[in-house]
């Protein structure tokens, strides 16, 4: 087990795997084979997960099954669960956009920076629905451009 490799996991999933992967297997009383299948793995790309000998998953709605899970731990009905989170398609989240972005380029920095932020404002409402993942990273440029702005504005006000 790589210690730097679980170090990286818990910098992208606040965890690291295995503890996450082992939570889910406890509460929903099944086996890491199961577990494999629900989120949509092959049992040995679940063992190099759990074990650190790889870092990332690669499929964000493998990821997004597995906050389903972790959401839904307590539900009484587990085999219900189960069967609806393995059969879901979600679509991105928000932390695995920002994983994604910051792993490949600033994209939402560049955004909040070319563009104005009443634009990207406008750009989330158009955007809506219809692009949900475009939507989320805009979003994600909103929230950059306020954070600037209000870091600057403490700056102003400190000189």
């Amino acid at each position: 087990m790589s210690t730097e490799n679980i170090e990286q996991q818990v910098r992208l999933y606040g965890q690291p795997l295995s503890e996450r992967f082992g939570a889910i297997v406890q509460a929903y009383g099944i086996t890491q084979r199961r577990l494999a299948e629900v989120l949509g793995l092959s049992a040995p790309m679940l063992s190099q997960l759990n074990s650190g000998r790889r870092i990332k998953i690669g499929n964000p709605a493998v990821y997004e099954r597995l906050v389903m899970l972790e959401q839904r731990i307590g539900t009484p009905d587990v085999e219900e669960v189960l069967a609806q989170v393995e059969a879901s398609q979600p679509v991105l989240s928000t932390t695995q956009i920002q994983a994604g972005i910051h792993s490949e380029t600033n994209a939402v920095a560049a955004l909040a920076t070319v563009v104005p932020q009443r634009e990207l404002e406008v750009a989330v409402d158009l955007l809506g629905e219809g692009a949900p993942t475009l939507a989320k990273v805009v979003g994600l440029a909103v929230r950059e451009a306020e954070h600037r702005q209000a870091v600057s504005a403490r700056e102003g006000a400190r000189g």
